[in-house]
């Protein structure tokens, strides 16, 4: 009985493939090794979630109504903010007028 030589074909093959004589309980363990490959690919998957359409209408709900609060106090703040610089222009108006005011009356 002659041994065939080495090869990459023949290294990467299966048994049965290499030697088509081999037993028949050689010839389970190819099964098992795919199988034993398929667990490692599987134990290496993600899980992953299914959200229903329900679910996300809820969550845009939601998010809308955080978006309208938050677009109602950046108007508040943009409202303050405005207010704020009006009276800053009042008070220096004012200021001024007490000025020019004073200014009259030292010439007179």
């Amino acid at each position: 009985m002659a041994i065939g030589s080495l090869s990459p074909n023949s290294v990467l093959a299966s048994p049965i493939q290499v030697n088509p004589q081999v037993k028949t309980d050689l010839q389970s363990s190819a099964p098992q090794a795919a199988q034993d490959a398929q667990k490692t690919a599987k134990s290496t998957q993600t899980d992953t979630v299914t959200i229903s359409p329900q679910a996300l209408k809820m969550a845009d709900d939601k998010n809308a109504l955080a978006k309208e609060a938050s677009n109602k106090a950046d108007e508040k703040q943009a409202l303050q903010s405005a207010r704020d610089k009006a009276d800053a222009v009042k008070n220096d108006n004012q200021k001024n007028a007490v000025k020019a005011y004073a200014g009259l009356s030292a010439n007179q």
